[in-house]
């Protein structure tokens, strides 16, 4: 379940028009921990966004803030949210993406995960195709075998992905990480 913000203390559905949106201002600060660099794009729920880990003692301190604005979600769609991060913070595998946090800001519920700044695998094989290249068959074999690694950690756990196409993997200094739970089930 999403842990709720504390006043004082530390801390592919339907998406919002631009005037019910309760996105954060870039420069802002969410939950009193992530400062907002810049809006990355739109995922199957919400806005996704760069923001900066003014907290964190580790060296990734860039991390991605998946905003799920709750007005306008079915009750099913809510519930599907709280899954993706309840499925996410299970997860321990360096082939998939790692899970920091989740809450609620404002009317919005948060997912906090890793940043991965090679972006997705889609945007990377049309960078390639419109190149005119090919990826080496090493590389492929790498990807691929990362891939079935990632895979098989989650069958382990009767997690069963559901979503699995190349948006949903992203890229981090060339290890590849699936993403995007929102459809999975245990």
């Amino acid at each position: 379940m999403p842990r709720f913000e504390e006043l004082a203390a530390h801390s592919s559905c339907h998406l919002l028009s631009p005037s019910t949106s309760v996105s954060p201002d870039l420069g802002s600060l969410v939950a009193k921990r992530y400062s907002v660099l810049q809006r990355l794009g739109r995922g199957s729920f919400g806005n996704i966004y760069l923001v900066h880990d003014i907290r964190s003692s580790d060296k990734e301190k860039l991390k991605v803030l998946k905003e799920i604005p709750l007005g306008d979600l079915h009750p099913n769609e809510t519930v599907q949210a709280s899954q993706e991060a309840q499925l996410l913070s299970q997860l321990n595998h360096p082939a998939i993406l790692t899970f920091y946090s989740s809450f609620l800001h404002r009317d919005s519920f948060c997912i906090i995960t890793e940043y991965c700044e090679d972006r997705d695998l889609d945007l990377k094989l049309e960078e390639v195709r419109k190149a005119g290249q090919n990826l080496p068959e090493k590389q492929i074999a790498d990807w691929l075998i990362q891939l079935l690694l990632g895979l098989h950690y989650m069958h382990e756990r009767l997690i069963l992905h559901r979503d699995l196409k190349a948006k949903n993997i992203f890229l981090k200094r060339n290890i590849l990480k699936i993403g995007e739970f929102h459809c999975s089930e245990s």
